[in-house]
């Protein structure tokens, strides 16, 4: 029987001590471990394998074959894997530590207390996000040959940014080497809808290209301070994505400068031949017009922003890093330690999959009577949808209405081509991804304003009180009115 491990007592793993077990996704049990190696300790993630999935051939040959290419990457700007392969009779994968947030549970913080990230450090992230996506594109294997990697599933949830500023992406390789068999098969296509490339909506060949639209997206939300939404009808996101329509950023935010409008525009272009040709040329130019618009800003002001947004959760976290080192760093009591140790690398190499065998056909995705991307005037009255797309959409609706609650058409997590189906495996952990992209409850019960908050604390007390006194007062009056009626 497995032992739960604790500070006081690590489990032995391996090359590894594992600490805390932090959730469990799909794929596997996660925890927080320690590494020692020469006289060095390190933290790290592990992820180990689901028994279930030890037993599909399929899965563990891609699990092995992926742990030749993603281990090669060794990028400041693409967090780490260290290790992938087995250990007591069990398959892991080990990533780095990263001590921040993602770029999606900082934009939401920011936004939640009405501030704008600066216009230097969304150009600084942009070109560091960019710096690791060439890195990765251009790649090889250990005989020199090139990897043809494509993330496919880049996004805010999948760009880290730690407390010293260091701007990292999450899980590169995974998406690409996860689809080299799917990517044939038109059921499949993995990503997320809201940042995914035209062309790999329409299910057709992508390369590096596809990256730096989605790249494209990311800047477009950052610099409009617009949060694109993430849910909604599934086959009407997909045509939006298959046929996507761009305002210039400063449509939204009138302090963007034209030539920043024309930036984002450019690799937000339907055609990939339009777009810049690769992440180094997008980079590049977002480096210029850094150098230009913000001069002053760079990693250590990206940090600053970061752990002062955050400044609960880091003092939390520091003291969850100096526990997996042995070496204490403050006196933030453990339960709270407890609540506040998940890394963003913690859901590594589980991807959304999209599943298409009742999306629209491409016939139907492409709508002719859509303007081209920057061509598009204010007033133009949208086509009608195709009518066979309209039946569709009302027939799939009747299906989800007698879906088990939880159960969703489209909606599934991937890793090395294995689906993870809700009665065979468990479900990711809310909690886990909660943490992660900043959706739960944790991050208000950390929110420095927590206390006096209407969420939480004094300020919960305070709005069921004013609701219970409101209550009182109003069936005192209506007792009155009925009285004088009645009399």
């Amino acid at each position: 029987m497995f032992q739960e491990p604790t500070p006081e007592a690590p489990v032995p793993f391996g090359a590894y001590e594992l600490i805390r077990r932090i959730g469990a996704g799909g794929m596997g049990e996660v925890f927080l471990a320690r590494e020692k190696s020469n006289g060095a300790t390190r933290a790290c993630v592990v992820k180990k394998v689901l028994p279930s999935l030890q037993a599909n051939r399929a899965f563990v040959g891609r699990f092995l074959d992926e742990s030749k290419v993603v281990v090669r990457l060794n990028h400041p700007n693409v967090a780490r894997v260290y290790a992938m392969g087995e250990a007591d009779g069990e398959y892991f994968l080990t990533m780095e530590y990263v001590q921040g947030k993602t770029v999606s549970r900082f934009t939401k913080r920011l936004r939640d207390r009405k501030q704008h990230m600066p216009l230097g450090l969304i150009l600084l992230l942009g070109e560091r996000v960019c710096t690791g996506l060439q890195y990765a594109h251009d790649a090889n294997d250990e005989h020199g040959q090139p990897l043809q990697l494509v993330h496919r599933d880049l996004s805010p949830a999948n760009v880290c940014i730690s407390y010293r500023g260091e701007v990292k992406i999450i899980d590169f390789g995974a998406a690409q080497s996860t689809l080299k068999e799917e990517q044939t098969a038109p059921r499949v296509v993995i990503g997320n809808l809201t940042y995914m490339a035209p062309e790999q909506a329409k299910k057709q060949f992508v390369d590096r290209r596809a990256d730096v639209y989605s790249t494209g997206v990311m800047l477009w939300e950052l610099l409009s301070w617009f949060a694109l939404p993430q849910k909604g009808d599934p086959i009407e996101r997909w045509r939006k994505a298959a046929n996507p329509h761009w305002d210039a950023p400063s449509v939204h935010n009138p302090n963007v400068p034209p030539e920043l409008d024309q930036l984002v525009l450019r690799a937000l272009r339907k055609e990939p031949e339009a777009r810049y040709k690769n992440a180094a040329e997008l980079g590049t130019a977002l480096r210029e017009m850094r150098a230009r618009l913000a001069p002053q800003y760079g990693d250590a002001e990206l940090g600053k922003l970061l752990s002062k947004a955050f400044a609960r959760e880091k003092a939390a976290e520091d003291a969850v890093l100096g526990e997996l080192l042995g070496k204490p760093i403050n006196d933030v009591p453990t339960d709270k330690r407890r609540r506040a140790v998940v890394p963003p690398t913690a859901l590594a190499f589980e991807h959304t999959a999209v599943l298409a065998d009742d999306v629209p056909s491409e016939d139907e995705l492409t709508d002719p009577g859509r303007a081209a991307l920057g061509d598009h005037p204010p007033d133009v009255t949208p086509r009608r949808e195709p009518v066979a797309l309209t039946q569709r959409k009302k027939t799939l609706t009747a299906e989800r209405m007698a879906l088990p609650l939880g159960e969703a058409p489209f909606a599934t997590r991937r890793a090395f081509g294995v689906q993870f189906e809700v009665k065979d495996e468990p479900l990711v952990e809310r909690s886990l991804e909660e943490e992660i992209d900043g959706t739960g409850a944790e991050e208000i019960e950390s929110d420095p304003d927590y206390e006096t908050s209407a969420y939480g604390g004094k300020g919960a007390f305070a709005v069921i009180a004013i609701g219970v006194f409101l209550a009182a007062v109003g069936l005192g009056f209506l007792g009155v009115w009925v009285w004088a009626t009645l009399h």
